[in-house]
């Protein structure tokens, strides 16, 4: 997790990884790395030579994973992994945030769980809204006054349970 996080939004070498978590062992980074680029959570973004040698450089994926992707061998269980590590990711980068900025931060943000009932249609459009508006944001240029921000949104049916059930936990 603390190597997912070191990469999120960064290229950084094993040997800058290392220097940032001097407390993990190189061997296990690299046992790390390859287990999470076989999970496609993370990328080589470039590689240089250094003395002969090829440095890989690595960054966190950020937002969607491919749909096809999900239909290839193992798929689904990359694309649990991504959800895992990258829901983790943003809410420590979150709480770090919080931290950082105390009280006067909790104006800058927005965390919020809507809990609806919906058809499959209705949710599409619910999804299909969000994505064209946020569309538009990530379409206006950086200009002074304007910071980088994420919105991170997942959206999945809950368990269903039957409305005497339902009936029977409103009412214990």
């Amino acid at each position: 997790m603390r190597i997912f996080h070191a990469l999120n939004g960064v290229e950084l070498s094993i040997n800058q990884l290392a220097k940032g978590l001097p407390d993990v062992p190189k061997p296990s980074l690299y046992r790390h790395i390859h287990t999470m680029l076989d999970a496609s959570v993370i990328r080589v973004t470039r590689t240089q030579l250094v003395n002969g040698i090829e440095e890989r450089f690595y960054t966190a994926y950020e937002g969607l994973i491919d749909p096809a992707d999900v239909f290839q061998p193992d798929g689904l269980d990359q694309f649990a992994d991504h959800v895992r590590l990258y829901g983790m990711s943003v809410a420590q980068e979150l709480a770090g945030y919080v931290l950082r900025h105390g009280h006067s931060g909790l104006n800058n943000i927005a965390v919020r769980d809507w809990v609806f009932f919906a058809t499959d249609e209705e949710f599409k459009h619910v999804r299909e809204t969000i994505y064209e508006l946020l569309r538009s944001m990530e379409a206006l240029p950086r200009t002074e006054g304007r910071i980088k921000r994420r919105t991170f949104l997942m959206g999945h049916p809950l368990p269903a349970f039957s409305m005497a059930e339902n009936k029977e936990k409103r009412t214990a």
